[in-house]
């Protein structure tokens, strides 16, 4: 039930992230989610990708400051209201959002958030009442490009 997610500290310098995409195309690596925070010197880039370990490893060895952390993919129902299911367990259950971002992709009619959460053990605990489904580690790693996400209906 979690992904690992790389984060990647880069200098926010123009060209900077296409020298780091470019490194990852090259080894044939496909960034699956990107998400990037900027402060005024350094952007911080949060990639899931299919390859994790050899992304990891090029990474680190081009000197690139590169951690990893635990996130997990939940799907929401595509409509009004349908993001406020989880946040509405997590809340009653005082758990903490670290940040949040939304998926490219759609699962048929479901939209996807990348949720970076304090407690993640717990919150999955939590939302394994069936309310919305999960993405797992071996789907983000076998998912070929032109096909689109399988995700989990529910725990």
């Amino acid at each position: 039930m979690k992904i690992q997610q790389i984060n990647v500290v880069l200098e926010n310098t123009a060209g900077k992230l296409y020298e780091m995409a470019k490194l990852l195309h090259q080894a044939d690596i496909d960034i699956r989610s990107l998400f990037v925070t900027e402060s005024r010197e350094f952007s911080t880039v949060h990639l899931i990708v299919d390859k994790f370990d050899l992304a990891m490893k090029l990474l680190k060895e081009q000197g690139y400051f590169a951690n990893s952390v635990e996130v997990f993919a939940l799907k929401a129902e595509d409509r009004p209201g349908g993001f406020m299911k989880i946040l509405e367990i997590l809340k009653a259950n005082g758990l903490n959002i670290e940040y949040v971002y939304g998926f490219g992709e759609k699962s048929e009619n479901h939209a996807v958030f990348i949720f970076r959460i304090s407690e993640i053990d717990k919150a999955i605990e939590l939302l394994k009442t069936g309310v919305v489904g999960y993405l797992t580690q071996d789907k983000v790693e076998g998912t070929k490009k032109g096909s689109s996400w399988e995700l989990i209906d529910n725990f």
